[in-house]
């Protein structure tokens, strides 16, 4: 099992134990797409060397936060899925 986090502007893959940690990202490398049509989710991509990393935000007006891997396929081709209030339109507000 790992964990990912965003620390220091990069995408970071780290082993429960804290010992290895997997690049994934640069913030400098960050793109925004607000999803192809209707039914695409807008979404934040990242890359670092080979790796490609895209973070699909859906909008949670339930109060239900989550952020999961969502798989590799191909390799070296990482997504993501953030669900929160920050990722509806309205950003947020009222929080």
């Amino acid at each position: 099992m790992a964990v990912i986090r965003f620390i220091d502007f990069v995408l970071d893959l780290v082993s429960m134990d804290g010992q290895f940690t997997f690049t994934l990202g640069s913030q400098d490398s960050a793109k925004w797409s607000e999803g192809a049509d209707l039914d695409a989710y807008p979404s934040v991509s990242y890359s670092y060397g080979e790796k490609q990393d895209t973070v699909e935000l859906v909008c949670s007006s339930d109060g239900i936060n989550l952020f999961g891997a969502l798989g590799e396929n191909p390799i070296n081709t990482y997504r993501f899925i953030l669900r929160h209030k920050c990722a509806c339109w309205n950003g947020c507000e009222g929080k």
